[in-house]
C-alpha cells in the first residue's frame, strides 16, 4: 500500500510540475494557445486525480491496519492515514481562504468598473455592452449572469467601428471560453505558494495564453488587420508594449476573412 500511495504522490508531483513546464518553456505557446492551455488543464486533472487515489489509498490502508498481524506495520500504516487525511484537510482550508480572497478582489475590481458613470446596450441574449465614460482607453468582460462587455469612451475615441468591434469581439470570446476560471487557477496556484517563481511563471503564462485564444476568435470573427489596428492604437496611448508584440503576431499569419456581421454589430456602425 505504501508503494501505491508513493507511485500516487509521484506521478502527482510530475503531472504539476510538467504541467507548469508546459506553460514556461518554450515559444511553441504562442502559436498554438489553445493547445497550451488544454494541456496545462489536463496535467492539473491527472495531478487531482492522482492526490485523490494517494489519500484513498492511505485511508484504505488505515482501516485495514487493525487487521494486520504486524503491530508495527498496523501503527504505521494508521500513522500515514491520520497524516494523509491532516495534509488534506489543511490542504483545503489553505485553498478555501485563497479562493476567498481571489474572488473578492475580483468582485472589487468589477465593482470599481461599474461604478463608472456608464450606458448599457444589449449585444444579445446573455450579454450587454457597457460604455464607461473615462478618458483611459480600457476594456474588460464582466462574467456572470448577465455577462457585460465594458469599453471606456476613450477606447471608443481613438478606435474605428470596425476596430472597437473587434475589440468587443475579443472580450466575448473571453466570456464564451471562461477563461477567468483559468485566470482563478492560476491565481490560486500562485496565492498558495506565495515564494514560488513557478506560481508567478505559471499566472504571466497564463494570462498571456487567454489573450492570444481571444485574439485568435476575435480576427477569425471581425477580422484579423481591424483587431490589429485597434491593439496597436491602445498601445500608443498606454505605452503597453505587449500589445504591440500580440499585433505583430496578427499580422504574421494567415487569416480567412472575417464572419458575416451579426445584428449585434450594427451597434458599432453608428
Amino acid at each position: 500500500m505504501a508503494i501505491a500511495v508513493g507511485v500516487c504522490i509521484l506521478v502527482t508531483v510530475v503531472a504539476w510540475w510538467g504541467g507548469s513546464r508546459l506553460l514556461t518553456v518554450g515559444r511553441w505557446q504562442v502559436r498554438f494557445p489553445r493547445v497550451a492551455l488544454a494541456a496545462w488543464h489536463a496535467a492539473l486533472g491527472i495531478g487531482v486525480l492522482a492526490v485523490a487515489a494517494s489519500i484513498a489509498a492511505a485511508v484504505t490502508a488505515t482501516l485495514s491496519a487493525q487487521h494486520t498481524p504486524n503491530a508495527a506495520v498496523g501503527i504505521a500504516h494508521t500513522v500515514a492515514g491520520w497524516c494523509a487525511l491532516g495534509a488534506l484537510g489543511a490542504a483545503l482550508v489553505i485553498i478555501g481562504v485563497r479562493s476567498d480572497e481571489i474572488v473578492g478582489a475580483g468582485s472589487r475590481t468589477f465593482g470599481n468598473v461599474l461604478a463608472l458613470p456608464h450606458t448599457s446596450e444589449r449585444l444579445d441574449r446573455r450579454t450587454i455592452l457597457l460604455t464607461c465614460r473615462s478618458d483611459e482607453p480600457f476594456a474588460c468582460a464582466i462574467p456572470g449572469r448577465d455577462a457585460a462587455v465594458v469599453v471606456s469612451t476613450g477606447l471608443r475615441a481613438i478606435l474605428t467601428p470596425a476596430q472597437l468591434r473587434a475589440v468587443v469581439a475579443h472580450e466575448r470570446a473571453h466570456l464564451r471560453g471562461r477563461h477567468y476560471l483559468a485566470l482563478q487557477l492560476a491565481e490560486l496556484d500562485r496565492a498558495c505558494l506565495p515564494s514560488s517563481l513557478a506560481g508567478k511563471q505559471l499566472l504571466r503564462a497564463t494570462t498571456l495564453l487567454v489573450e492570444l485564444i481571444a485574439d485568435d476568435d476575435a480576427a477569425r470573427r471581425a477580422g484579423a488587420v481591424h483587431l490589429a489596428n485597434a491593439l496597436v492604437h491602445v498601445a500608443r496611448h498606454t505605452q503597453d508594449v505587449t500589445l504591440e508584440l500580440r499585433a505583430e503576431r496578427l499580422t504574421d499569419r494567415e487569416w480567412s476573412p472575417a464572419r458575416k456581421l451579426t445584428r449585434a454589430d450594427a451597434i458599432f456602425q453608428a
